[in-house]
């Protein structure tokens, strides 16, 4: 009795684990694939911005497969008083090249080696740590985000595939159809034992009480014989003194 009952506590343990896994699955999966947009190399989820590093051209600041992270809401003037300071200032811009497939763009973070201003527009001249200077400066206006100076190493190849796939048909298989069937077929057999448990305790509670009601008409029957009996007595009695007589 005492093994079975620590085994009911075990499944009913394991059950409330798949229950949590499933459940928390689902909240990652729709929160990856509502609130993140993937613009190219560039992933937005709940308003940060990070970009996978394309290249070694940034090498040794960050290196190709990493994950920098950019800030995308900032002040030019602030971008040039920092470059004034001599702040390594390192800025995040759209390329758009032409190819012989068609139209290639993508993002670029590069850090801003000068700054000229004309007519009162400000022009980013930028280069990466690794490579040869870029061959047109970025307006002011054109610069997506600021390379806030944190990045994780490896980590922006793992990101990019994993968004990817969980927004593939295939992920929203594993990620969403199965736990829900899963979950769905474990509720079945959850309302099934339990519906059974309540019919054998139905089943059970009508034959006590089919039984509770025998004995009760029984003991009716018994009490009406036994006074119909003391009810013939004196009446017997009555009899035979006259007979005697």
């Amino acid at each position: 009795m005492e093994n079975t009952s620590k085994k009911k506590k075990t499944w009913k343990i394991i059950a409330n684990v798949v229950f949590w896994l499933v459940l928390v699955t689902i909240v990652i999966y729709s929160t990856v694939t509502l609130f993140s947009e993937k613009d190219n190399n560039m992933t937005s989820l709940l308003g940060i911005s990070a970009l996978t590093v394309q290249s070694d051209s940034m090498e040794p600041t960050f290196d190709e497969g990493d994950l920098i992270f950019v800030k995308t809401k900032f002040e030019i003037q602030d971008l040039v008083d920092r470059f004034e300071n001599d702040d390594k200032v390192v800025i995040t811009f759209r390329v758009v090249r032409t190819t012989e497939q068609g139209t290639i763009v993508y993002y670029n973070t590069h850090t801003v080696k000068n700054i000229t201003e004309v007519g009162g527009l400000y022009w980013f001249y930028t280069q990466g740590d690794n490579a040869a200077a870029d061959s047109s400066p970025v307006l002011g206006s054109e610069i997506i985000g600021v390379w806030t100076g944190r990045s994780w190493t490896g980590w922006g190849t793992f990101l990019d595939n994993t968004i990817d796939f969980l927004k593939s048909s295939t992920g929203f298989l594993l990620f969403i159809v199965l736990p829900c069937l899963a979950f769905l077929v474990y509720e079945i057999i959850r309302f099934t034992k339990i519906y059974s448990q309540y019919q054998l305790q139905k089943h059970q509670g009508d034959h006590l009480k089919l039984q509770e009601e025998a004995i009760a008409i029984a003991r009716i029957q018994l009490e009406k014989e036994m006074a119909e009996k003391a009810k013939q007595e004196p009446k017997a009695d009555d009899k035979k003194d006259k007979d005697k007589s």
